[in-house]
């Protein structure tokens, strides 16, 4: 998160390019000090600082509040909602944009579009006795690049951990049929998508989704289902679609740059961890089948942006505290 502010704080000096910066803190920890606290802000004049917070009563009034401590989507819309600029990009903390994207964000954003960009992954060692900088990590060499028509892996593919296969039980094979059936109708149904829904870049879309703020509040945000973000950031995309939103992919290098975190708290392409750890504490999640449903039903519908909050999404109607955190002089 330090690397995170450090990148806006530099970035908006060297471009000389005023940002607002909302940062939400959802349930955070009572016995840690605050996000404006503890975090060090550099000083930046071009760069607007706030600090939301969404304390702890108001998570643990939502479902599944004891195995989830985050509500990925809902926080991002306590942002939106606050926000003051015209444009309006929600992001993460673990993502630095590259220069060149930097320099297309000065040259003025079309109001009724919607921009993506590629993420790139990339490996930063922490364990040294001081951070890396911003610029230092985005100079990394890439592992994974996210990209509209799929996953690339520039030094190569990593081998994937795949489950060990379960015990045959009786009458497998009749089993064994029956999950063959499954999958082949998954098959079917998943080719037949990409022949009826838009190709849009969905792919890491929850980490750079750029838009004007009149587009966002045109969808009411994300989806605030109380339940793990996984495919929530896609929807958007196709609730922007189905609005009329012209649907911008920018192209490298202007890309987001992710810092690779631990396998489990997060989605890696190579693994299953998270939804078993999910499943393990049960958390729903949005499955593949019922996003590619819903998308269905957003874009061969009526046109509109199908708001699926209602009028108090963001929590609009509450009072949340907020802090404008100040550089040490």
């Amino acid at each position: 998160m330090q690397l995170f502010v450090d990148g806006l704080a530099d970035q908006s000096r060297r471009f000389d390019m005023p940002i607002e910066l909302v940062l939400v803190e959802w349930n955070p920890p009572a016995d840690r000090p605050s996000l404006a606290e503890a975090l060090r802000w550099e000083q930046a004049d071009q760069l607007q600082r706030r600090v939301v917070t969404v304390p702890h009563d108001v998570h643990r009034t939502y479902p599944h509040a004891d195995g989830l401590p985050l509500f990925q989507m809902i926080g991002k819309n306590v942002g939106i909602r606050r926000s003051k600029a015209p444009f309006v990009l929600a992001t993460n903390i673990d993502i630095l944009l590259t220069d060149e994207l930097f320099d297309f964000l000065q040259k003025g954003l079309r109001a009724n579009a919607m921009y993506r960009v590629d993420r790139h992954d990339v490996l930063a060692s922490f364990d040294g006795p001081r951070l890396p900088t911003p610029a230092e990590c985005r100079a990394l060499p890439v592992l994974r690049e996210h990209r509209r028509d799929g996953l690339r892996y520039p030094q190569g593919a990593p081998p994937v951990a795949r489950p060990r296969p379960a015990p045959a039980a009786p009458n497998h094979e009749r089993f064994d049929i029956q999950r063959t059936i499954k999958e082949l109708s998954r098959m079917t149904m998943a080719a037949w998508d990409r022949v009826v829904l838009p190709k849009l870049h969905t792919s890491g879309c929850g980490d750079f989704t750029l838009t004007s703020r009149d587009a966002w509040f045109a969808m009411h945000g994300y989806p605030e289902w109380a339940a793990y973000s996984w495919h929530m950031d896609g929807v958007a995309l196709f609730q922007a679609y189905a609005g009329g939103v012209e649907m911008i992919n920018l192209q490298p290098p202007m890309a987001a740059i992710h810092l690779e975190h631990g396998e489990g708290s997060g989605w890696t392409p190579e693994s299953r961890r998270l939804f078993d750890r999910l499943d393990a504490a049960g958390v729903p999640y949005l499955s593949t089948a019922e996003y590619r449903k819903l998308a269905r039903k957003l874009v061969h519908g009526p046109r509109g942006f199908h708001p699926i909050n209602g009028s108090d999404w963001g929590l609009a109607s509450m009072d949340l505290p907020e802090e404008h955190p100040k550089p040490a002089r």
